[in-house]
């Protein structure tokens, strides 16, 4: 920026300049959630599913186990 630049394009380089701070910001802020988050959310989201697995195992089991209703005529 030269002393004689016009506040318009002095504004205008503060702006480029915003912009550019905010790209990297942006960037760095992409390259933390691959790096940290992405893994952690699969970690914990494969240990949920498997948690979630062993209750309806034994749901199913509990199903398949339990005595049949009676069909047949019920008094009303």
């Amino acid at each position: 920026m030269n002393a004689y630049a016009s506040p318009g394009e002095t504004f205008a380089r503060s702006i480029e300049d915003l912009v550019e701070n905010v790209e990297v910001e942006v960037r760095h802020a992409v390259a933390y959630i691959d790096a940290v988050v992405v893994p952690q959310v699969r970690k914990e989201s494969s240990t949920a599913l498997r948690h979630l697995a062993g209750h309806l195992e034994r749901l199913a089991n509990n199903l398949h186990n339990a005595e049949p209703a009676p069909t047949g005529n019920t008094p009303s």
